[in-house]
């Protein structure tokens, strides 16, 4: 680089960073002050207003809202403020990040423009950085030099790049500066990723890659699909698109507030929970599908947790009295029984046994009317709710006929001296008891007991059949029987839970989720059919975005099921599905044999950082696998590995592993019920590592016993792709046969 251009940066940044710091002490005097008169406003109400008022004393009543409505006010002055502050100290850390300069077509100036996280302006009002999302910023991302364009507002601006320059920059410090003309440039991708990964997830703002701002940035899409291989920064680039989204509607008040991100597990939540703030915004509300479905299947409702339903998957292959339940499962991840129910709602719907109300052998209420009251002017309500309109109506119209009744009997009884005074207090009496048929029989025509409703789809096989057509699953009696047990003790799996959920909101309604107006569902591979149906049930008109792999599917049971059949359960016409076929995860040593384990055509590249082979560490027995175990862990820490992911197959191997070397090595087990992600040397399961990256990676129990079928090849490259730097494998006896056609020149095998 020349000098002259190094030292003209080097003044500049100063120049920014002394702007900056000017800037972000004002905020800190205006923060601290907006705190205090926060602090004088609270004592002042506590002091001022009476704290007790008799009952209907509206002046006190107005006198606490109007002191509530004040420190609301100043609350809210105060958290502005302080995200500004929080804001700027991000920036102060570092300036920017990026250049070009920008001649826009038809004018002679050329513009400097400097891209970091947010916008800064100096005292005039110039934009001395500008916002990463900015639509001008869009070239830094996706244009070399030369001819280039922007999307805004007004239109459509064009013109020309003649530079590009990117920077790491600590406070006031230049460290590094790079001019080049095609793309975020290798050279400081790979000096980045080379790093060891940090406890959470950083934000990748400085190294966003044209395909993945494309993703950032689409507006035009409401369901955006994508489908990206192991390491393509899916999931952060979700939280970059949140991060977008926030900027780009922030006049329509869209807020972290109104934004839902569905994440594998509890873990996961604290593992990116860093992004969006390092990015200058609030969290958005984070969940997980398990947790949204305990609040939909109501309390009443116990269901097995999606890790013990995978650990029951992982541990029953072979055992004879398993496989009903294990066929269920695998059925019930398929389009067909998205189809049965939707069919066997269809079929309650048209079971409801409608007959003549009769009174006194005169017909008061039609079959026919209630059909078309049912079927027409009810038909928008969900089966319960029309059930219940159709019950109030009833006796709404029942009532003429109570009421001749009645009056029949009055002048009945008036007739009698002896029941004269009290002719109206016996007829209310004889009508109750003459009416009481046709009430029970309303009630028993009308009432519908959800539960039992689903139970009986599986105890009745007749039924199961009838409603299944020719969908129905090998075996489907033994599976019926098998769903049926489990539903007679009120313990559903995991399996069932979303068919109970979705079969609830067909027939009762599903809740209206008014606050949220975009949602991200991540592992979007992992969903079934039904459990997409309930999204689109919950979610029916906002836009959402899935990321996932099918092929890091963990469960070996679920059918194959692309976004082409998501988007058709969604019913959403205005979709796309992007692919992102680029890792920038792992080396690329280890990107070229994990990619031999998925076998067939898969378009899976690697961004050329180099590094070690994956190793293959063969051990006599089991006794001698795990010291070996702790021999390599020591030997990868002492190669400056900081974080380490010994990842097994089921939560059950991973907690003896733990056992065997706690004593030996500091390492932490990693359960379905954590909350917290932490550095370090970590014990898991691997359909609890998803998303989840670590500097070492060793799969232990890489061995026949362990993974031996053909449908435990994704989970066993989920795996092996945890990895950033090193990949290490380790078995005692037979090694699996997963990895028997992958070339030996991409690994190294150790023995003894």
């Amino acid at each position: 680089m020349d000098r002259t251009q190094w030292n003209l940066e080097e003044k500049r940044l100063k120049q920014v960073y002394k702007m900056i710091c000017r800037e972000l002490s004002r905020r800190e005097v205006e923060v601290n002050a907006y705190r205090n008169i926060l602090t004088s406003t609270g004592r002042s109400i506590w002091e001022e207003v009476d704290h007790t008022w008799e009952y209907l004393d509206t002046d006190a009543a107005a006198d606490i809202k109007q002191a509530i409505d004040i420190l609301k006010q100043e609350n809210q002055k105060y958290e502005i403020a302080r995200r500004q502050l929080y804001k700027l100290e991000r920036l102060k850390r570092s300036c920017y990040f990026g250049r070009i300069d920008f001649t826009e077509k038809g004018y002679p100036d050329t513009e400097e423009i400097y891209i970091g996280i947010m916008s800064f302006f100096d005292e005039q009002g110039n934009i001395l950085v500008y916002d990463w999302r900015a639509p001008v910023s869009s070239i830094f991302y996706d244009f070399e030099l030369g001819p280039a364009f922007y999307k805004c507002p007004e239109g459509i601006i064009e013109g020309k790049v003649s530079l590009k320059r990117q920077y790491r920059i600590k406070e006031d410090s230049l460290e590094f500066m790079l001019d080049t003309g095609i793309k975020i440039d290798d050279e400081l991708l790979q000096e980045i990723l080379s790093r060891n990964t940090d406890e959470k997830m950083r934000s990748i703002v400085n190294t966003i890659q044209k395909e993945q701002n494309r993703i950032i940035r689409d507006e035009t899409h409401q369901l955006l699909m994508v489908q990206g291989v192991a390491g393509s920064g899916k999931t952060s680039i979700a939280l970059h698109r949140i991060a977008y989204l926030l900027y780009k509607y922030r006049d329509t008040n869209l807020t972290s507030r109104n934004i839902l991100i569905f994440s594998p597990n509890t873990v996961f939540n604290d593992y990116i929970s860093n992004v969006l703030p390092e990015l200058g915004e609030e969290n958005m509300q984070q969940t997980t599908f398990e947790e949204y479905m305990e609040k939909l299947a109501g309390k009443d409702i116990a269901f097995e947790t999606g890790s013990s339903h995978m650990e029951y998957i992982l541990t029953a292959h072979g055992r004879k009295e398993y496989q009903p339940r294990l066929k269920g499962i695998a059925y019930k991840s398929t389009m067909d029984f998205y189809h049965l129910l939707n069919d066997y709602a269809d079929y309650l719907e048209h079971g409801i046994p409608f007959d003549d109300i009769v009174f006194r052998d005169q017909v008061i209420v039609s079959r026919q009317i209630m059909r078309d009251m049912f079927f027409n002017d009810y038909a928008s309500m969900p089966l319960v709710k029309r059930l219940e309109k159709l019950k109030i109506r009833l006796y709404y119209l029942i009532r003429p006929a109570w009421h001749k009744r009645l009056r029949e009997l009055e002048e009945q009884l008036k007739e009698n001296p002896e029941h004269k005074e009290k002719a109206k207090a016996y007829s209310r009496l004889f009508v109750y008891r003459e009416f009481k048929p046709v009430r029970e029989k309303i009630e028993a025509m009308l009432s519908f007991d959800l539960y039992k409703a689903f139970c009986d789809l599986f105890e009745n096989t007749g039924l199961f059949a009838q409603v299944a057509k020719d969908r129905l699953p090998d075996d489907y009696q033994a599976v019926c029987k098998s769903t049926a047990a489990r539903l007679r003790l009120k313990m559903l799996g995991y399996e069932d839970i979303s068919a109970y959920v979705y079969l609830k909101g067909k027939l009762e309604g599903f809740p209206h989720v008014s606050q949220i107006r975009h949602v991200v569902v991540d592992e979007a591979q992992d969903y079934t059919p039904v459990q997409f149906a309930i999204l689109r049930q919950l979610f029916p008109k906002i836009r959402m975005t899935l990321l996932g792999d099918f092929n890091q599917t963990v469960n070996p049971l679920k059918e194959t099921f692309g976004y082409e059949q998501a988007a058709k359960i969604m019913s959403l016409d205005n979709y796309a599905i992007l692919k992102l076929t680029k890792g920038y995860r792992s080396t690329a040593d280890i990107v070229n044999f994990t990619r031999c384990i998925l076998k067939g055509d898969n378009n899976i590249e690697s961004i050329q950082r180099p590094g070690e082979k994956p190793q293959l560490i063969v051990a006599d027995d089991e006794n001698h696998l795990l010291q070996r175990l702790v021999d390599d862990i020591r030997q990868l820490v002492n190669d400056g590995m900081e974080s380490i992911g010994i990842i097994c197959k089921t939560a059950a191997a991973s907690k003896q592993v733990y056992s065997s070397i706690r004593g030996k090595i500091k390492a932490t087990l990693l359960t379905q019920d954590d909350v917290n992600f932490s550095r370090g040397i970590m014990v898991l399961p691997v359909y609890l590592a998803k998303g989840l990256e670590f500097d070492a990676a060793i799969v232990y129990g890489a061995d026949k016993a362990t993974y031996s079928l053909d449908q435990d090849r994704k989970l066993f490259y989920t795996a092996c792709t945890r990895a950033l730097h090193r990949l290490h494998l380790l078995c005692a006896g037979e090694v699996t046969p997963l990895i028997e056609d992958i070339p030996a020149e991409y690994y190294e095998v150790k023995k003894g």
